[in-house]
């Protein structure tokens, strides 16, 4: 049952957690039985040269990767007997036999791509929500899009129930077979040691971590002016903050944030890591006093799979999806909510809890979280399995 990924170089240039949605489909997909895992297919212009491809062709399910043309970059064993002639070239008609064979083709993130096994992915409505986010032009072509992939379009893949909530509220009249899908974290705590990376980061002893992107609803202003209200009450509290410093959307957000760390005098508390490895990622996780997810929106959040999938503290805005992702949880899972936007808040609930909050490893915690991840990461792997078995089904 091949699952045949449009080209990841395309969808996912400089949107971090579209790629991180892809590895961690392709990660859950490999890491079932081998009787039981799909057959992936990737496409890519970016070469092998890009991270992505390269590191999704080194997982179980990954058997080849292709030009947009169907020429092959990289070929498995077992997939080179499907596509090669007598002479071992690669035959053009097989390859098309291939990608014919896709039970689906997913994410597909334009309408313009249509055909009848595409699994159109909505990640979100947030345009709905916070169109003070979005100029007019994007406004438009959002709605365009989605209204086209839930009436014109056969299958539509959302990532959460309350997104299949707002699908129903604002295109009450879809005809497409709407599909929901809980990713996992992909996060191998086991496999990676416990290095401790403060020394290399310059990070106090108890610290909190946010990692996000530096876009403007990622909201790290309310989490900066929380940490203010802090230190004004005698609580040095140092946020860590991953991501990558770059909002097309609203380029001067960065400028703003330093402006604003500067104005308040919290150059020693909040420190910015950059992009980093996911071994140093674990890590932070790992030894953070507690994770931060300020969010205003989000369809479903990789960063709170990820402090589920390391047993740490978390602080987090009170979304619906939020709770949603919460409900998941294993026992022990601790989750402070607070109003989005609230920094008051935020810095209530930190001081609250910040007698009791003490930096990691916390071996216990991380094994029984380990054990909750790998099971909600096989359950999420079954259930895109029948997704995929039901679209077959209607083909």
């Amino acid at each position: 049952m091949p699952l045949f990924l449009p080209n990841v170089e395309i969808t996912f240039r400089g949107w971090m957690g579209g790629a991180i949605y892809v590895q961690n489909l392709a990660t859950v997909l490999s890491q079932l039985p081998e009787a039981e895992r799909p057959r992936i297919v990737i496409l890519t212009d970016g070469g092998l040269d890009a991270a992505l491809p390269r590191s999704l062709f080194n997982l179980a399910a990954v058997e080849g990767i292709f030009e947009p043309s169907g020429k092959p970059l990289a070929v498995k064993p077992a997939l080179a007997p499907v596509i090669l002639d007598a002479a071992g070239e690669p035959d053009p008609a097989r390859i098309t036999a291939l990608f014919d064979e896709a039970a689906a083709i997913f994410p597909v993130l334009r309408s313009m791509f249509n055909p009848n096994k595409a699994l159109h992915w909505i990640p979100d409505f947030q345009h709905k929500y916070l169109p003070e986010m979005f100029d007019a032009e994007e406004m438009g072509n959002r709605d365009s899009e989605f209204r086209i992939m839930t009436h014109s379009r056969r299958f539509v893949l959302v990532s959460s129930e309350a997104g299949r909530q707002d699908l129903r509220r604002f295109y009450p009249t879809a005809t497409a077979k709407t599909y929901t899908w809980h990713f996992a974290s992909s996060l191998d705590a086991a496999a990676v040691p416990a290095d401790d990376p403060r020394p290399k980061f310059g990070l106090p002893e108890k610290f909190l971590f946010a990692p996000n992107q530096f876009w403007k609803h990622k909201d790290h202003l309310t989490l900066f002016r929380a940490v203010a209200h802090l230190r004004d009450r005698g609580i040095s509290a140092t946020v860590a903050c991953t991501g990558r410093a770059i909002d097309a959307r609203h380029p001067d957000y960065m400028d703003k944030l330093n402006a604003f760390i500067i104005d308040n005098t919290l150059q020693d508390h909040v420190k910015f890591l950059g992009v980093v490895v996911p071994d140093v990622l674990v890590n932070l996780f790992r030894h953070a006093a507690a994770v931060i997810q300020p969010s205003l929106f989000e369809g479903w959040s990789t960063v709170v799979e990820d402090t589920k999938a390391l047993g740490r503290p978390l602080f987090l805005t009170d979304l619906p999806v939020h709770r949603e992702q919460a409900a998941e949880a294993g026992p022990g899972a601790a989750f402070h909510f607070y109003p989005p936007g609230d920094a008051g808040s935020l810095a209530d609930n930190i001081a609250q809890a910040w007698p009791d909050l003490a930096p990691g490893p916390d071996q216990a915690s991380e094994a029984n979280a380990e054990a909750a991840r790998r099971l909600h990461a096989q359950n999420s792997a079954r259930a895109f399995v029948t997704i995929m078995r039901d679209m077959q089904a209607q083909s």
